[in-house]
C-alpha cells in the first residue's frame, strides 16, 4: 500500500479561494483514499473555516484545524504536520497561485523516487511567475539572494511555499524549529540540509481573489529569521553537530 500523503493548506481570509482549491486538489489526486487534506485556519473573520467545514462534511479526506488565538503561516503549517498521519507531507497556498498539475510529480519524487524534499520552483528552467507586481518580484529576488548567501544553501527557490517532504525530515528538525513568518520551507531546509532534493518547475500565478499578506512587518520578520537561522547554523558548525 502506498504511503499516505498529507497536504497542509494554511488559510486566513481565503473564503473565495479555498473551495475551488479543494476541488482542484481532489480532481488532481483522483478518487484514491491514500491522501488527506488538512486545512489549518487562523479563525478567519471571513468565515473561511465555515466553507471548509462544509467541504469536510462531504468528504472524509478533508480535515479542518481551526486555531483561535494563534496566527502565522509557518506555525499553521507545523500545526498541520502535527495533526497529520501521512508518511509524506506537503504544503501549498490556498490562493490558487500554485499549479496543482505538478502535485503528483512532487509527491512521487518523495514517495517513489526517494528524495527527501521536492520543491515547486519558480527559479529553475521552465518555472516563472505570471502577472506578478514588480514590488513582489523585487522582494522575492532580494529575499532569495539573501537566503542563499547568508545561509549558504543551494536551493534555487528557498522562498517557495509549495513543497513535499518525507516525514522523517520534519521529525528531525521538529525539536529545534521556531516557526514564525511566512517561509517555513527555508527554515526546514536550513536546519536539516536534506541530502536529496528535487526542484520541479511551475509558473506561479498571482492571486485572483483576496489580498496579499506581504507587508513591511513580514519583511522585518524575514530578516530576523535569517539572522536567527544563521546563528543556529554557526553554532551547529562550531559544535560539529547536525540536526
Amino acid at each position: 500500500m502506498a504511503k499516505v500523503f498529507s497536504l497542509i493548506v494554511p488559510t486566513y481570509n481565503e473564503r473565495d479561494n479555498i473551495g475551488p482549491l479543494l476541488d482542484q486538489v481532489r480532481a488532481t489526486l483522483g478518487p484514491r483514499d491514500d491522501f488527506e487534506i488538512i486545512v489549518v485556519d487562523d479563525d478567519s473573520p471571513d468565515l473561511t473555516w465555515s466553507v471548509v467545514e462544509d467541504c469536510a462534511s462531504a468528504d472524509g479526506r478533508i480535515t479542518l484545524v481551526r486555531r483561535r488565538g494563534e496566527k502565522g503561516l509557518s506555525s499553521a503549517v507545523i500545526a498541520g504536520f502535527n495533526a497529520s498521519k501521512g508518511a509524506v507531507l506537503g504544503v501549498m497556498d490556498a490562493d490558487l497561485s500554485h499549479d496543482c498539475r505538478i502535485l503528483p510529480e512532487l509527491i512521487s519524487a518523495v514517495r517513489d523516487e526517494g528524495f527527501d524534499l521536492a520543491v515547486g520552483s519558480r527559479r529553475v528552467p521552465g518555472g516563472g511567475a505570471d502577472r506578478w507586481p514588480w514590488y513582489r518580484k523585487a522582494f522575492s529576488s532580494a529575499a532569495t539572494i539573501a537566503a542563499r548567501r547568508l545561509l549558504e544553501i543551494g536551493l534555487r527557490d528557498p522562498m517557495s511555499g509549495y513543497f513535499v517532504l518525507d516525514r522523517d525530515l520534519f521529525e528531525r528538525v521538529k525539536p529545534v524549529i521556531n516557526p514564525r513568518g511566512y517561509k517555513i520551507l527555508l527554515e526546514i531546509y536550513a536546519l536539516s540540509h536534506p541530502a536529496r532534493v528535487k526542484e520541479i518547475p511551475f509558473v506561479f500565478k498571482d492571486r485572483r481573489q483576496g489580498v496579499s499578506k506581504l507587508s513591511v512587518n513580514v519583511a522585518f520578520e524575514y530578516l530576523r529569521m535569517l539572522r536567527e537561522l544563521r546563528g543556529k547554523r554557526k553554532r551547529r558548525n562550531q559544535a560539529g553537530d547536525s540536526v
